[in-house]
């Protein structure tokens, strides 16, 4: 009798632990900018990774660098009743009405990697990740150096209207008004961080401008790498001028090692993704978070390119 007793109160003990454990697991609603990407794929690996460790459910959606997509999947995550969201945001206003939502719904909402307007800040507990503002003025005062202040200069720009976008090009064009430089912008086209597109944009600059371009500044490597593919195709032998790209990829580390690329500014897209679903946990678990959690940058050249690790 008393052995069965025993067993009974163990087993009573244990459904108590299994439910208590049931009550406190947390499912986050993540909105990814898309599932296959250079940058993205490895980021959302190390947020879902980290989530794993953290005993926290993942309901990853992929907006495949479409915002209209992503509201829809901003509202389906406040349907699901998610413990949080973590928001990708394509587009600087279109996700308020949903953010401002999931706040009423008592949702705590944070944004990963790239901005919002300001209007957005109400409506999140925190914005993790690069600071695409000053990657722009790094990547500014990278390719003065190379050029001495002076010369004329092609943009290729990410998506139109996306925020990392608008961060890095007006960081860009910024610094370069800041600093009284000589340096001129031939012009700014978008490639939408895709080689290929960048490779059918590279060719018309080169078309257009030709011996003009003394240098070029990519919003991401990828975008690089379309340039330097249309340069060499239409000036087969010749150097290319100097590029800085942003992400820092083991393909602009090659690129600079051969000179086919003067500068790239690393940011992690591991340390990215861990960020947020860290920030993510301490939000659930009632601690207080920074409004602005930034992930380190290093530019990287000839000089340290031996020195630096690339980030994926």
């Amino acid at each position: 009798m008393i052995a069965h007793t025993k067993k009974l109160l163990a087993a009573v003990a244990l459904t108590c632990v299994v439910t208590a454990g049931m009550a406190s697991a947390k499912t986050v609603c993540y909105v990814t900018a898309a599932d296959s990407h250079a940058y993205a794929t490895p980021a959302n690996k190390a947020l879902e990774a980290r989530a794993a460790e953290l005993g926290i459910t993942i309901l990853s959606l992929s907006q495949n660098f479409d915002a209209q997509t992503g509201t829809d999947q901003l509202n389906t995550c406040i349907a699901r009743r998610v413990d949080g969201i973590i928001l990708w945001p394509l587009d600087p206003q279109a996700y308020i009405p949903g953010l401002a939502r999931a706040k009423q719904a008592n949702i705590p909402s944070i944004l990963i990697n790239s901005p919002m307007a300001e209007q957005a800040n109400a409506f999140i507990k925190s914005f993790t990740g690069p600071d695409v503002y000053e990657e722009g003025k790094m990547a500014a005062d990278s390719l003065s150096k190379a050029l001495n202040n002076e010369g004329a200069v092609v943009i290729i720009a990410g998506q139109a209207g996306n925020g990392t976008t608008i961060g890095r090009v007006g960081g860009f064009t910024d610094r370069l008004k800041e600093a009284g430089s000589k340096i001129e912008v031939l012009d700014t086209v978008n490639a939408d961080f895709d080689q290929q597109k960048a490779l059918v944009a590279s060719r018309d600059l080169i078309t257009r401008f030709g011996d003009k371009i003394t240098g070029v500044y990519s919003n991401d490597d990828t975008m690089a790498r379309g340039f330097i593919d249309a340069w060499k195709e239409a000036n087969p032998g010749k150097p290319t001028p100097p590029i800085v790209g942003i992400n820092g990829q083991k393909d602009a580390f090659e690129s600079i090692r051969s000179g086919e690329m003067y500068s790239t500014i690393v940011q992690s897209p591991v340390e990215d993704g861990k960020l947020a679903i860290n920030t993510m946990n301490d939000i659930l678990s009632g601690k207080d978070v920074g409004a602005r959690l930034p992930i380190p940058l290093t530019v990287v050249t000839k000089e340290n390119v031996e020195s630096v690790e690339p980030a994926f």
